[in-house]
């Protein structure tokens, strides 16, 4: 995937085994792709960058932005610490001028009865754009809010309701659906306040087994 440079964000929170595990998983689904990976501590793999700032809605973002300007590929997909990646997922290439967002993601909980579960939204983490409209918009949102932005109106890229309450231009987004999903683990080390506290809910639609990633609480013991 010589046209796609995968940006990384972590700050080097997750258990050691599990990034591991993570990072072999990503590996085999983007083969020879560039990497740039964006972190707390520095990291030998690809082209590292050190975070900046506080730990924030906000800041990942900005490191986005940070991602975006260093890569050289037409376009860019974001790939966090604590979601399994498919090399079908790579594959998806959203027109010159809109965010594509893969919408076959399930999620897991790291508490409570393995399950998994689907919501129907898009989410940063399945993020597939075109470089340089990236780049556009990330730079439209910090000249307006160049401490960050509010972090109750913080949010994806093309999500309208996000942008209208920015006071940004709307950019289009493309759902596409892979047929193996991408799995997001949601576990103590978020910054999400209802992951670390345990009171987020699950989508209502929900498995103990799904094609590809097999068992629910077999695949939840990777998270240790």
């Amino acid at each position: 995937m010589k046209d796609l440079t995968v940006i990384f964000l972590t700050v080097n929170r997750v258990p050691e085994d599990w990034a591991a595990y993570q990072k072999n998983i990503l590996l085999k689904a983007i083969g020879d792709t560039e990497v740039i990976t964006i972190s707390k501590n520095p990291m030998n793999w690809g082209l590292n960058l050190i975070q900046n700032g506080k730990i924030c809605a906000s800041n990942i973002y900005y490191q986005m932005l940070r991602g975006a300007i260093a890569a050289k590929t037409p376009y860019i997909a974001i790939a966090e610490d604590d979601v399994l990646y498919t090399n079908e997922h790579f594959q998806f290439r959203p027109q010159q001028d809109e965010f594509g967002y893969n919408m076959s993601n399930w999620g897991i909980f790291t508490w409570g009865e393995p399950t998994y579960f689907f919501k129907y939204r898009i989410v940063n983490s399945n993020f597939i754009g075109p470089r340089e409209l990236t780049i556009k918009a990330l730079e439209e949102r910090f000249r307006k809010y160049p401490n960050g932005t509010p972090e109750d109106r913080t949010g994806e890229l093309g999500r309208e309701r996000i942008e209208a309450r920015l006071g940004l231009p709307h950019y289009k987004t493309a759902e596409f659906w892979s047929i193996n999903p991408n799995l997001k683990f949601n576990h103590d080390y978020s910054i999400d306040p209802l992951e670390k506290s345990h009171r987020k809910r699950m989508g209502k639609l929900r498995a103990y087994d799904i094609p590809y990633w097999g068992k629910a609480q077999d695949i939840v013991k990777k998270f240790t």
